[in-house]
């Protein structure tokens, strides 16, 4: 019987819908040392985002997020913070400077989506702000230029229009896999800022469906359900410490993989997530070996949707959120702040591979449209004049103390 509990992680190796198979090599980078630097703060605030949206969730339900969906659509938000909101959000992503986050995350995704030719990679990024109320120029430069986000002003007063032309973008971008972002626009709503992750990749070592065979697999209730449970033998990386057993299942030419860890059996699930550290994930893959297995996995299809605003104030990013303290002044001169992070997943692993995708949308409101603007009320006896332009020349003037 195999048990519920267990973690799993897509990840890349930095050492280093059919299925996409493209037989040219792209043309691959390198991570720069800030860039790397920046990879561990982004691991750091991906373990603390998944023990704060695992701490919250349902008892026995599937958590899916893709830490780098979330990084990229705050990080193109951060830009437009100011004063103490910037301070804080730099803080609890913990990426350094706003200049060092963007330029690692500009080389963080070029090299990402170069890195294995047999690997479906991509990161995409978009803005959609109020057509009458457009950016800063220097926030949609930046942006523009290290998260080749695409710009687009929006007729918001058509909301469900705006919604489909933002839900198509993302369900394009996604291959289908993730439909919808957006479900409502707000009255204030100003923009909305997108990021959509997707992943497709073949295992090195395929599961041959014929060895797939339905099997039990004990809940963490207790309860017992039939799965179809893939197998194989083969020569993988592997480690067993004193809590965890963990396999890593490389795709493609190995630059990216999956990790599964089973918790022993007097921890659960819940447990390793809530001690997991950067260093101690750093020591399972750092002590992995190679060992002839008999592998039994699941085959399974899991969608996840969030609502990260809790979370997100939970791990210290209240600022941003607050209609009377948030500060996005280097985005618009308008009071602003963060009205909704919406976060989907979604996640198929078969015999052939694994597909997964993420959106996440960072929507701002605007808690007045633009400056005050001045009144001139015309209520009381008044003078007035009738012109010509060019030359000045008065046609008809007078006053009017009675307009009745």
């Amino acid at each position: 019987m195999i048990r519920s509990v267990f973690a799993v992680l897509i990840i890349a190796s930095f050492a280093g819908c059919g299925w996409f198979d493209n037989d040219e090599e792209p043309v691959k980078k390198e991570f720069d040392l800030k860039s790397l630097e920046v990879l561990e703060a982004t691991d750091r605030f991906g373990w603390e985002l998944l023990e704060t949206v695992n701490s919250e969730a349902n008892e026995g339900e599937n958590v899916v997020i893709s830490s780098l969906s979330v990084a990229q659509a705050l990080g193109m938000t951060t830009n437009g913070a100011a004063g103490e909101t910037l301070d804080q959000m730099l803080e609890v992503m913990d990426f350094g400077d706003v200049e060092t986050m963007n330029q690692s995350f500009k080389n963080i995704r070029e090299v990402l989506q170069a890195t294995d030719s047999k690997v479906e990679m991509e990161i995409a990024n978009s803005v959609w702000y109020k057509q009458d109320l457009p950016t800063k120029n220097e926030f949609r430069e930046t942006v523009a230029e290290y998260y080749d986000a695409a710009f687009s002003g929006v007729d918001f007063s058509n909301k469900e229009a705006a919604k489909e032309l933002i839900n198509n973008w993302v369900k394009d971008k996604t291959r289908g896999k993730i439909p919808t972002i957006i479900d409502e626009i707000g009255d204030q709503q100003y923009m909305f800022l997108v990021n959509a992750v997707y992943f497709l990749g073949k295992w090195q070592h395929q599961f041959d469906k014929s060895d797939t065979r339905d099997e039990d697999f004990l809940l963490s209730d207790g309860s017992v359900v039939q799965v179809p449970m893939m197998s194989q033998e083969n020569d993988l990386q592997y480690h067993k410490s004193d809590d965890l057993q963990a396999l890593k299942l490389p795709y493609g030419d190995g630059s990216f993989y999956m990790v599964i860890a089973l918790p022993e059996e007097d921890t659960t699930v819940d447990q390793l997530i809530e001690n997991m550290t950067s260093e101690k994930w750093n020591a399972v893959l750092g002590n992995m070996a190679e060992r002839n297995l008999k592998v039994f996995m699941p085959r399974f299809e899991v969608e996840c949707t969030y609502l990260l605003n809790t979370s997100l104030v939970n791990m210290g990013m209240e600022l941003p959120f607050s209609p009377s303290q948030a500060d996005f002044s280097n985005m618009i001169d308008a009071p602003a702040c963060i009205d909704k992070v919406n976060h989907k997943t979604y996640i198929k692993v078969d015999e052939e591979g694994t597909e997964a995708a993420a959106a996440t949308s960072v929507g701002m409101v605007v808690t007045s449209v633009g400056p005050e603007l001045p009144v001139f009320r015309v209520d009381r006896p008044f003078f007035f004049a009738i012109a010509e332009e060019k030359s000045g020349a008065i046609l008809f003037s007078g006053k009017i103390e009675n307009p009745l």
